[in-house]
């Protein structure tokens, strides 16, 4: 049974990562080509034309390296969000077969985003080589970074889905939600410009701490204290157990519904 599992998850997983360059000319090279076209637009406009620097105490003096390692995970978590929320709805004829294990849609979907960062991640790497900016020491510090990026992905996403199914309009209110999130997160902007009455507020966002894992992972940096992990390995873990009891839940009437 987990043998089967197992195989279907990664029929599925190679299903959806194939799927979004299906009828492109280009096929899979863009999964290398937007990354790169990304990561030198934001040199381009940042570091050349408007000479934003990250400011006093980040690990590098490039904005768009400092960027771009914060867009990378959140790239995945949002990607795996958007398309979980409709991985029910959007295969109603599997879903309706009652042997079927549905779970297995959500799981797909967030695990087809970790191979499309894990693109994106590899060719980060090969620029940051080529800038003089790599560092290998802190790398291991992504081994706790990854685990807890796609529990909280998996969680939000297993919630997301079952929503979906009986209130059409989550995907709409998810991609705002999203959006806002975005901006909460020390993506764009480093955590030490934040006036300290907000800083506190953006520290129990567990985003700012899975950012601040790659940054510290990519630019040869330092483990962060555990205490300032706890907002994203306790979100994570409610995420994961409230995620799944609800979508276990409600799942045996998924085939009423869509």
């Amino acid at each position: 049974m987990l043998h089967h599992s197992l195989f279907l998850l990664g029929e599925f997983t190679r299903r959806d990562f194939k799927g979004r360059y299906a009828g492109s000319v280009m096929g899979f090279l863009w999964s290398f080509v937007q990354p790169l076209w990304s990561l030198a637009l934001f040199t381009f406009l940042f570091s050349t034309v408007m000479k934003v620097s990250p400011g006093i105490g980040e690990r590098t003096s490039n904005f768009a390296i400092f960027l771009f390692c914060g867009l990378l995970p959140w790239m995945a978590v949002q990607e795996g969000i958007i398309r979980a929320t409709t991985a029910i709805t959007e295969n109603a004829g599997l879903v309706k077969k009652m042997s079927f294990p549905s779970g297995l849609l959500v799981w797909a979907v967030v695990l087809a985003a970790l191979l499309h960062e894990a693109i994106a991640l590899g060719l980060f790497l090969v620029v940051l080589g080529v800038t003089g900016e790599l560092s290998l020491s802190g790398l291991w510090i992504l081994l706790i970074a990854i685990p807890l990026q796609v529990g909280l992905t998996v969680g939000l996403g297993f919630l997301a889905a079952a929503i979906n199914v009986f209130f059409r309009d989550t995907a709409q209110i998810n991609s705002m939600l999203l959006q806002g999130w975005f901006y909460l997160t020390p993506i764009v902007y480093p955590l030490s410009l934040v006036p300290d009455r907000f800083a506190r507020f953006l520290a129990l966002n567990p985003l700012t701490a899975l950012v601040t894992l790659y940054r510290e992972a990519l630019l040869g940096g330092e483990m962060p204290p555990l205490t300032s992990l706890t907002p994203l390995v306790v979100v994570t873990i409610l995420a994961l157990v409230v995620g799944i009891w609800v979508f276990h839940r409600l799942k045996p009437v998924f085939a009423d519904e869509i």
